[in-house]
């Protein structure tokens, strides 16, 4: 993850929007649920990742946030970060 918002950083003019899978205990569950049963419409193949690991990359990067905000439909959620360069 920190690579990844490393590179966008670096081709981001002065604003940067990320979107990602939080981790938390009840999308670790969900997940691990999802792998016990077969076929293409098991687990999800979202990453999940810390807000703290998304906020230290963006900081690493040079960028400090803005706003966030939860996204979300019926049955997914993720985490909105916009940051502005510092």
């Amino acid at each position: 993850m920190a690579g990844m918002i490393g590179h966008l950083g670096s081709i981001a003019g002065e604003r940067l929007i990320i979107s990602f899978a939080p981790d938390t205990w009840y999308y670790r569950s969900l997940k691990r649920f999802g792998e016990l049963f077969p076929g293409p419409s098991k687990t999800t193949r979202a990453y999940l990742h810390t807000e703290e690991a998304v906020l230290g990359a963006l900081a690493k990067a040079g960028f400090k946030p803005t706003r966030t905000e939860m996204t979300g439909t019926n049955f997914y959620f993720s985490r909105l970060i916009e940051a502005v360069r510092v």
